[in-house]
Order: structure tokens, then C-alpha cells, then sequence
């Protein structure tokens, strides 16, 4: 991977509008889980624990993997755009970094929606709501882990984004996902697709300690290791095939 290409596909990022993306859909998620918890106090009264629950609730089913989708079909619009597509493929090595350059590109905004989270609740719990006590060192942990579990989701929406000219087409296929992905994580008859559907596994990380989905687990090594090698071996695999992908469209 080249400097200049990933260089070229950060300006192009700061010409554009994409990183708006990663601050809005975060954002929303920390303001939807405050109204949340403010409206139900009585009902919601552990503390951090409720918040950092309501927080992820939506961010977690839904924001979180429909933001990467969003930000992977930005970052591609590019490519399609007049010919070039056609002066991509004319180059030698050039589409096989890209690949993995778009893929890096994409991932580092998720990381500013995680940063974005994580400050944001930190921020309303202690000055908005006024919650008791110091902010819990696990949420910072979860979204750490989150960022990892992305990568399966991150290359496949990368893939998508680079074989289909439409832009949304790739989105909608992203929500299809998270509704199969909801159903995988609440019914015990799909339970096993959450271990491989990339946005169900995005909602298994956010929730990992959380009150609001106990299928998820915990911070533990038992819980938290399977998520993230697999994660890794499915990020790899959806990698590896989008280079070969890249090389047949190449021979066309």
C-alpha cells in the first residue's frame, strides 16, 4: 500500500462530505439514548448502565452497520463516475492497492464514529444527565472491539460499493441484513447466523456487557475471542475475494 494512493483517498475525503456520516449517525445514537433514558427514569435506573444500554440499542441493530454501508458507497462513488472506472483498470497494481487503500479509508471513519460515540456519552451522561459516578471504562473497551468486528462488514460493503454502479443498491442490501441480523441476535432458531452475518456480528459486539441484549455476552475472554477471530477470518476471506473480483473485472 502506497502512501500516495492512501494520501489521494484522503483528499478526496476532505473534499467531500463523507465524514459527516460518522459524526451524525453517532450523534443521533447518543441523543435518542438520552431522550430514552430521561423519559424513563423510573423504569431505567441503573445509571451508566441503562444509558450505555440505550445508547447502543439502535446503534448497535441498525446506525452502526447502515453508517459503514453509507461511508463504503461514498468512498466507491467515485470510481464509477464518467470513465474512471475504465482508467482504474488500465493501470497494473494500482486496483489491488486500492483495494486494500478503500478498505483502510473506510475503516478509519468508522473509527471516528466510534470516537464520536464514546465521547458523546461520556458528555451527556456526566453533564446532561448528571449520572453518578466515574464513566465505565468498559464502554471504551466495547467500542474498541466494535471497530474490529466491523471489518467483515467493512470489506463486504466495500465489495458491493466496487462491483455496483448504483450507490444505493449496496445500502439496500445493508439493511436487509439488519433485519436478518435482528433476527439472528433475538430468536434462538437463527442464532447461528449471528455468528457469520457481518451485521449481526456488529450488534453482538456493541452489546457485549449490555443490559438491553443478554445473547451477546460479556466481556470475556470466552465471549470476546471467538467474535473477534472470526471477524478477522471473514474480514480476510471478503478481502481476498474482492482482489480476485478486481481481477477478473480487470480482464473484461
Amino acid at each position: 500500500m502506497r502512501r500516495p494512493v492512501f494520501r489521494a483517498e484522503l483528499i478526496k475525503l476532505k473534499r467531500s462530505s463523507t465524514w459527516l456520516i460518522a459524526l451524525i449517525l453517532p450523534s443521533l445514537a447518543v441523543v435518542t439514548g438520552t431522550i430514552n433514558l430521561a423519559n424513563n427514569k423510573d423504569a431505567l435506573d441503573s445509571g451508566w448502565a441503562s444509558f450505555t444500554s440505550q445508547v447502543v440499542l439502535f446503534y448497535g441493530l441498525l446506525f452502526y452497520s447502515m453508517g459503514i454501508s453509507l461511508l463504503a458507497a461514498t468512498v466507491w462513488r467515485m470510481e464509477h463516475r464518467g470513465t474512471n472506472w475504465n482508467l482504474l483498470l488500465t493501470t497494473t497494481a494500482q486496483p489491488l492497492r486500492l483495494v486494500l487503500v478503500k478498505t483502510a479509508v473506510i475503516l478509519l471513519l468508522v473509527a471516528l464514529m466510534q470516537a464520536v460515540l464514546i465521547a458523546g456519552t461520556a458528555i451527556s451522561g456526566a453533564f446532561i444527565l448528571g449520572l453518578d459516578g466515574p464513566f465505565p471504562w468498559q464502554f471504551a473497551v466495547v467500542g474498541l472491539l466494535a471497530l474490529i468486528a466491523a471489518i467483515p462488514l467493512t470489506a463486504a460493503q466495500s465489495l458491493l460499493s466496487m462491483l455496483l454502479r448504483s450507490f444505493a443498491a449496496p445500502v439496500a442490501l445493508c439493511l436487509l441484513g439488519c433485519v436478518i441480523g435482528i433476527a439472528a441476535v433475538t430468536s434462538t432458531a437463527l442464532r447461528p447466523v449471528g455468528y457469520v452475518l457481518p451485521q449481526a456480528i456488529n450488534t453482538r459486539a456493541l452489546n457485549l456487557g449490555s443490559t438491553a441484549i443478554s445473547q451477546s455476552g460479556g466481556l470475556t475472554v470466552t465471549d470476546v475471542a471467538p467474535l473477534l477471530m472470526t471477524s478477522i477470518c471473514i474480514g480476510a476471506l471478503l478481502i481476498w475475494l474482492t482482489m480476485i473480483l478486481i481481477r477478473i473485472v480487470k480482464l473484461r
